[in-house]
């Protein structure tokens, strides 16, 4: 994490499993609210909770708990992406409100192909990095390129380690609060 001076408060996990990376961050984000701070923003739903839910996929809203698909129900056999990117359009409303509210950290759940194309979350994570908050995201090797372009290079790449996340937010929260 050297250089970190010269980077935003941004952090991307870097996987190659994103069962291992989101199952990290979500222990990240309760270590960080049973220390009282204020996390907000949006993390993947767990596969069971989204099939609880009817769905293949969806975001749990850490401000409420929660739950909206982002799922198209394209049916049992459809083997196409099953991203409804209406559905993550209108979450775009639960990025306004966190950023609204200046948290210790704002989760935004991925960074993948929407956010690559210049939709999904990409307005609402460039408008957090342009304040200056604290975000952190999840990007897959694959998106990894694209990441680097759309972060003009100016965020930390993190290992999908719990250690790594924990350094990294101590790092950025004195960045953010100096």
């Amino acid at each position: 994490m050297d250089h970190f001076e010269n980077l935003l408060p941004i952090g991307a996990i870097v996987h190659q499993n994103a069962d291992a990376a989101d199952a990290h961050l979500a222990a990240f984000i309760q270590s960080l609210q049973e220390q009282g701070k204020r996390v907000l923003g949006v993390i993947q739903a767990p596969e069971e909770v989204s099939y609880a839910y009817g769905s293949q996929m969806g975001i749990i809203n850490l401000d409420n708990g929660a739950y909206t698909s982002i799922a198209q129900k394209l049916g049992k056999h459809n083997t196409s992406c099953c991203l409804d990117s209406a559905a993550v359009s209108q979450a775009c409303t639960i990025l306004q409100h966190a950023r609204a509210q200046n948290p210790d950290l704002i989760v935004v759940n991925r960074f993948g192909k929407l956010e690559a194309e210049g939709q999904g979350f990409a307005s609402e994570m460039l408008e957090i990095m342009s304040l200056g908050l604290p975000m952190i995201t999840v990007v897959a090797d694959r998106f990894l390129d694209e990441w680097r372009v759309f972060s003009g290079g100016l965020a930390q790449e993190i290992p999908a380690q719990l250690s790594a996340i924990q350094s990294w937010f101590e790092q950025a929260n004195a960045l953010h609060t100096s």
